[in-house]
């Protein structure tokens, strides 16, 4: 079962909505620990100067942003603990906005909020987000930093996810790509006939993250004392022009589906 990983209080002007928030996402990559080739024995990072080699206690080290090659402004730990937001359980919502208005490249990680114990004003939110198609704008402070996010719906529940700040996104003005002929019709038509063979349902589970596959098959099989050959690479074919390598991909897919 998920546990929460923080708890808060939704701000709706004069109303709050108590919440819990919960991971929507879980780190899969493949963790390892380092030995020293030798003996295997464990090793560890330190922090050491450069010019001795020598180990660095936490209570001696310095954070510095270099403003020119010779000169660096030197942060004190007090100096930046000083700037920290003060604690809150408070997520205040702030605007909502049409959906429509975030693209991709706003989002950065969702979480879940699920209802901590008033669940009727919970699902009274969710249905008044449901009905107006629309986003909130929230803030909120939590583990010594401030966030900003989008609030919305997933299967009937409650969704936040952390929203980029507004100098992190680039604007796409700034793609030239070169101008090129308009497509000829026969080429135009291939290309829809290209995206309706693979088109179909949204289906995650096909996809799966190959290297972390090959790399638990890989320790498995150390394992059990055994080898493991390498993958060989796809050998794709190359096609003189667009309306080649559209009639390849057509067959191709095709062939899949019936297969």
């Amino acid at each position: 079962m998920a546990r929460s990983i923080w708890k808060g209080r939704l701000l709706l002007r004069e109303h709050e909505v108590p919440v819990k928030m919960y991971s929507a996402v879980e780190d899969r990559k493949v963790h390892f620990r380092l030995l020293h080739a030798k003996d295997l024995a464990p090793v560890e990072q330190h922090i050491v100067r450069k010019d001795t080699g020598k180990d660095v206690a936490n209570e001696d080290q310095r954070k510095a942003f270099p403003v020119s090659r010779e000169t660096a402004v030197i942060l004190a730990p007090d100096d930046l603990a000083e700037l920290e937001p003060p604690p809150s359980r408070e997520i205040e919502l702030c605007r909502f906005v049409p959906s429509s208005l975030l693209s991709d490249q706003w989002y950065d990680r969702p979480y879940y909020l699920g209802p901590d114990e008033d669940e009727e004003n919970y699902f009274a939110l969710v249905a008044a987000l449901e009905r107006k198609q629309v986003i909130g704008i929230a803030r909120w402070v939590m583990r010594k930093k401030r966030y900003l996010g989008a609030l919305g719906l997933a299967d009937g529940y409650l969704m936040m996810a952390t929203l980029r700040r507004a100098d992190q996104v680039l604007s796409v003005s700034g793609i030239e790509p070169t101008k090129a002929a308009a497509p000829q019709a026969s080429e135009l038509k291939l290309a829809k006939q290209l995206v309706e063979s693979i088109s179909g349902d949204f289906e995650p589970e096909l996809w799966q993250d190959e290297y972390r596959q090959r790399v638990c098959k890989l320790i498995e099989a150390k394992a059990r004392g055994e080898r493991v050959e390498p993958p060989q690479p796809r050998q794709r074919a190359t096609h003189a022009d667009l309306a080649e390598s559209l009639k390849a991909s057509i067959a191709a897919a095709r062939e899949k589906k019936v297969a």
